[in-house]
């Protein structure tokens, strides 16, 4: 038999996936460029990671550990990418205290070497709660399906 959450801990449950939801979609605004700016906000991104967090995908063969590592490899997509728009849908988060984990879906639209990509994929994130409030402590991107365009 499971333990009956609390009013005031129901509410802090809801207050918990709320700001998860935020810190998840000012990832994927800092992540876009292009449409408004010609720059990806690296190091803005960066700060939304606690220090030892990771963010890898292995369709990419992508393995960044650190905020320093993660600024860079951001740095470097935005190098080679002149558009980004990303779009996180379907969360499923799990609140465990200080803690949380959620799966997302994802369709990005960019351009590549001038031909329009759309991406399908979906992340597994980790998050931690810190004295600056929630902060992403991993992210695993699976890629499904990357259509370009001719």
């Amino acid at each position: 038999m499971s333990k009956e959450l609390t009013l005031e801990q129901r509410i802090q449950r809801l207050e918990d996936i709320e700001a998860i939801k935020k810190l998840q979609a000012t990832y994927g605004h800092y992540c876009d460029k292009g449409w408004k700016d010609k720059t990806m906000y690296s190091k803005e991104v960066a700060l939304l990671f606690t220090e030892d967090a990771t963010w890898e995908s292995p369709n990419m063969g992508v393995f960044s550990k650190g905020r320093a590592e993660i600024t860079a490899m951001f740095e470097d997509m935005d190098a080679g990418n002149p558009f980004f728009m990303h779009s996180f849908t379907n969360p499923i988060i799990d609140i465990d205290g200080d803690t949380a984990s959620a799966k997302w879906l994802l369709f990005v639209g960019g351009d590549t070497d001038e031909k329009a990509t759309l991406t399908y994929g979906s992340y597994e994130n980790k998050y931690v709660r810190t004295a600056q409030g929630w902060l992403i402590a991993a992210i695993r991107l699976d890629i499904a399906y990357l259509m370009t365009s001719a």
